[in-house]
């Protein structure tokens, strides 16, 4: 079964600016952050994680509680 959760990476771009009389500006640093997409509506779930680690852990519960139990014989 595939999964429902997926994590997906974003760019991160972190400008810096400079101060009034500074003529040389930093360079962007680029990185990037994590969302868990649901493959079902195309949405994301939560604000986003720094670690993919994290991202992949919360994905691996969602998709845990989503998966339908089998279901239970009754013994007569």
């Amino acid at each position: 079964m595939e999964d429902i959760f997926v994590v997906k990476r974003c760019n991160k771009i972190i400008i810096h600016g400079r101060r009034a009389g500074e003529s040389l500006q930093e360079p962007a640093e680029a990185s990037s952050w994590y969302r868990i997409n649901d493959t079902r509506t195309g949405g994301f779930i939560g604000d986003g994680y720094d670690l993919e680690e994290e991202a992949r852990r919360e994905c691996r519960r969602l998709n845990a509680a989503s998966t339908p139990l089998p279901a239970r014989q009754s013994s007569g």
